[in-house]
């Protein structure tokens, strides 16, 4: 299951009428487009439009964004300038506790220096270094994913 997360940005004009409550939510590769033309947004804007059949050989997300009169997009990066939400999608996180024998110790995955470990430990800390994706549970052993459990 993916998990989707908003973040607000903060606009870089300001206009007193337009509310947090009115910024925009726009998927994370809307967002990364304005962030990367925002300095020159109305040429940008203009560029994109007037050269929009070459970009329809290769579309991407973004292109079907433009192309979307239900995504009013002109509008919606105009409106970005004063502040907006980003949708992100969140890779879910897991803990996995490895089985042993010996009943003193619970023995976990763990990412410490960016080195994925088995860590020995008495009581289980649910801090940050036992939070693994999938990707870095898979790449010690497809098997543990068996024993993950979803961090909520």
């Amino acid at each position: 299951m993916k998990k989707i997360t908003t973040d607000y940005v903060k606009g870089t004009k300001n206009y007193a009428q337009i509310t947090d409550d009115a910024a925009p939510l726009v998927p994370e590769f809307v967002a990364k487009w304005f962030e990367e033309n925002k300095r020159d947004l109305e040429v940008s804007i203009w560029r994109y439009i007037y050269n929009f059949d070459a970009h329809e050989e290769e579309p991407t997300d973004f292109y079907d964004f433009m192309n979307s009169y239900d995504n009013k997009p002109i509008e919606t990066l105009i409106m970005m300038q004063y502040g907006y939400y980003v949708e992100k999608e969140v890779e879910q996180l897991y803990v996995v506790k490895i089985p042993q024998a010996v009943v003193h110790y619970d023995y976990f995955l763990t990412k410490l220096e960016g080195e994925i470990d088995i860590t020995c430990r008495d009581v289980f800390p649910r801090r940050s270094e036992y939070h693994l994706t999938e990707a870095e549970i898979r790449s010690v052993w497809d098997g543990y994913m068996e024993l993950a459990e979803e961090v909520e």
